[in-house]
């Protein structure tokens, strides 16, 4: 019997705000691990009706004020179930995780990646490398054909399991483009490129803000079957429908051994 003539590799990556590593086999050899990490909570909104903004983690403290409904506030950091927020009189109090959510408010100004910028490297220090994907193809501001495509499979995909759809972030696409471009230069498949460290320091270089993150990788013949495979993957399933995601950055790139390398970037980025 033939054998067959293309491998079918998937791994996934998400970021929850539970611990857990599980190992995965690829078919050509090594091991890969799954990671999770907490996103960085920079500022929450109050989801009760009512709450008490306290000067200590009890509700036996002080209240320093009475907040309303959708009130923000910047998070100095979080223990145990309270955070630490700003007041505008610059007074620092604590608000219960129970009435408030963490969300993302995005820079007016850009984030200037330093692997791409002009900027001369520090004295003693290695030059840094461009991507080697061009630019006029990582900074379009439309999806391809194919993006197009994967883009309507996973929103059909999480349609029929009554999740919402998720949105097309063209700045999180272009790093996903990256990453499956970069895959291809310097032949590796893993969530951690040699170039660029794992999916989440590229976003977090690239200026993407996020609570909750994640990635699938796949090499595959064509788009169909790669999210046909993804999608008969548990964990990549989970990435796929995962209803606390609000958006996604798709990037496919004819090469490599596989035919196409994929790359599916999610963020969940609460307004």
């Amino acid at each position: 019997m033939k054998r067959r003539k293309f491998f079918v590799l998937i791994l996934s990556l998400s970021i929850i705000f539970a611990a857990s590593c599980t190992k995965q086999q690829k078919p050509i050899g090594g091991v890969e691990s799954s990671v999770t990490r907490a996103g960085n909570i920079e500022r929450v909104k109050v989801t009760a009706d009512k709450t008490n903004v306290r000067t200590g983690c009890s509700n036996d403290t002080p209240v320093l004020q009475t907040s309303d409904k959708d009130s923000t506030y910047d998070v100095l950091g979080q223990i145990s179930d309270w955070y630490g927020v700003k007041l505008p009189n610059n007074q620092i109090g604590f608000v219960q995780n129970n009435q408030c959510k963490p969300v993302v408010v995005e820079d007016k100004k850009p984030n200037v990646n330093p692997q791409t910028s002009g900027a001369a490297p520090q004295q003693g220090s290695a030059a840094p490398t461009a991507p080697k994907t061009p630019s006029a193809q990582t900074n379009s501001s439309t999806l391809t054909a194919e993006e197009q495509q994967m883009v309507k499979l996973v929103n059909d995909a999480r349609a029929q399991n009554g999740v919402p759809p998720l949105q097309v972030d063209m700045q999180l696409t272009n790093v996903a483009r990256i990453k499956a471009q970069d895959m291809i230069d310097n032949n590796y498949f893993s969530h951690n490129s040699p170039k660029y460290g794992s999916p989440f320091d590229m976003m977090r270089d690239f200026g993407i803000k996020y609570v909750q993150a994640g990635e699938n990788i796949a090499g595959n013949q064509n788009v169909q079957d790669a999210q046909n495979a993804l999608m008969n993957s548990p964990g990549h399933r989970q990435n796929i429908l995962n209803p606390d995601y609000t958006h996604i950055g798709i990037g496919i790139k004819k090469g490599g051994p596989y035919g196409n390398m994929f790359s599916q970037m999610f963020v969940s980025k609460p307004k």
